[in-house]
């Protein structure tokens, strides 16, 4: 019987592919992840920009949450947040509103 190496590609590194490779790799599979963006992420994605007077500017892209209610997803976030890759969220935050130009809806607290 001859021994085969199994190798699994996984189009999108968002939560859904990273959570799939993650989960692969870890019972012994051979994963490639492959994205269409200059980053991996998807809407768990960051980019960094320089301001005009040399300040790092940080825009968090997509989902500014997400919950977790599927055990097997939870390890793989467990295992994200002891790497510190995420953080549960503990702050309040708001939604821009461009008509008014104020930040709305500050008063709702999640939990990542």
């Amino acid at each position: 019987m001859q021994n085969t190496v199994a190798k699994v590609t996984v189009v999108g590194s968002g939560i859904s592919g990273s959570v799939c490779a993650a989960t692969l790799a870890r019972n012994g599979i051979s994963v490639t992840l492959f994205d269409s963006a200059r980053v991996p992420g998807g809407r768990m994605s960051q980019r960094r920009e320089i301001s005009e007077d040399g300040r790092e500017l940080l825009f968090d892209h997509g989902a500014p949450y997400f919950t977790v209610t599927n055990p097997d997803v939870l390890s793989v976030v467990t295992e994200w947040e002891s790497r510190g890759l995420v953080a549960e969220w503990k702050s309040n935050f708001g939604s821009f509103d461009c008509f008014t130009n104020k930040i709305v809806n500050t008063e709702h607290q999640f939990s990542v």
